[in-house]
């Protein structure tokens, strides 16, 4: 293909050429000679066209940011992995980021505004839902069954009062949320950002004690629950389930007149009905089993932390078992419940 340049100094050949067989020399050479002066200038300034374009880069579509996890106000925190969620404020789906390091590290998170939560990722009890989106952003646990404390199954008739859902009791979790998250550009947009995200402990604890149980070393088996809980947590805006939901949880026996529960709950349910029922169960060393209800609802309300809860009953008497001749076992599939509803 010829090009433009090249067509002028062809015809600025031609006419130097065609004037010069007229007769007209000179003026045919002064013609060719302005010309190539109107080609060359028009080379030279092409030339500097293209000395002068500058070399454009595209923009980075994500910004390089330091996360840190600020566990400050939760110095008893021991986890080994964190992880945060970014959720576009204009919509859109979350991006998960998880850190081995539970103090933070670098990721590369797209430019926009954000609302962040974050929490422990080595939970074996606690499960996700409604990670589509900050204000459903869920955690909860597993169902359950009353006598999962004392290694049986079932739910013994009577012993859950509101036929309520019983659920796992939680791990402890440690986490937070932050909002106003904003990626700009700016002037430098190769610079690090760094987002401080708030560790608090997002679990309860509730311990319990029962003091001077009676023929407390007849049992080989004691477990626990405790109903109106919530059976859920909303890590973005705080909130307890409306659902009231029972958790069972183990029991530690001295053997001889004392019983202490340790646990984790997300908390008391926001439900209006604040009744609070503590059922113990017991498994003797004759096979036989018997549950026994309190209503401990002052003490959970009233408590002065609700992050820690403290139940104490104190006198419980339980039977002596009483083995036949034959030394027959009552098996645990046969719950031979036996019901004291006892207000403190």
């Amino acid at each position: 293909m010829t090009t433009r340049t090249e067509k002028l100094i062809k015809t600025s050949t031609e006419v130097a050429a065609g004037t010069k067989r007229n007769g007209l020399h000179i003026l045919g050479m002064s013609v060719a000679a302005a010309a190539l002066k109107t080609c060359a200038e028009i080379m030279a300034c092409i030339l500097s066209s293209c000395e002068r374009k500058e070399v454009h880069y595209p923009s980075s579509p994500t910004a390089e940011v330091q996360v840190r996890f600020d566990r400050s106000a939760a110095p008893g925190a021991r986890v080994e992995g964190m992880c945060a969620w970014f959720f576009p404020e204009g919509g859109g789906k979350a991006i998960r980021y998880d850190f081995t390091d539970p103090a933070g590290g670098t990721v590369r998170i797209p430019w926009g505004n954000y609302r962040v939560v974050c929490m422990n990722n080595d939970s074996e009890v606690v499960q996700i839902r409604g990670e589509e989106s900050y204000e459903t952003f869920e955690l909860y646990t597993r169902q359950s069954t009353l006598l999962e404390a004392v290694n049986s199954k079932g739910n013994p008739p009577g012993a859950n009062p509101a036929g309520e859902p019983v659920v796992a009791a939680p791990d402890a979790i440690w986490g937070g949320n932050l909002e106003n998250v904003r990626l700009e550009r700016g002037d430098d947009e190769k610079a690090l950002r760094t987002v401080v995200l708030p560790v608090l402990p997002k679990t309860s604890t509730v311990s319990l004690e029962v003091l001077n149980v009676e023929n407390l070393k007849y049992v080989s088996s004691v477990g626990a629950s405790l109903s109106g809980l919530s059976g859920s947590f909303f890590l973005g805006s705080g909130a307890f389930s409306a659902v009231r939901s029972t958790v069972p949880f183990a029991a530690e026996s001295d053997g001889k007149s004392k019983i202490k529960v340790g646990t984790q709950i997300f908390g008391l349910s926001a439900n209006a009905d604040t009744k609070r029922t503590l059922t113990l169960y017991f498994i003797f060393s004759d096979g036989s089993k018997h549950h026994y209800r309190f209503d401990v609802s002052n003490q959970v309300n009233k408590a002065p932390d609700k992050r820690h809860i403290r139940i104490v009953i104190d006198k419980l008497a339980l039977p002596k078992p009483i083995v036949n001749g034959g030394g027959f076992h009552p098996s645990v599939e046969e719950w031979d419940a036996e019901e004291r509803t006892l207000k403190l």
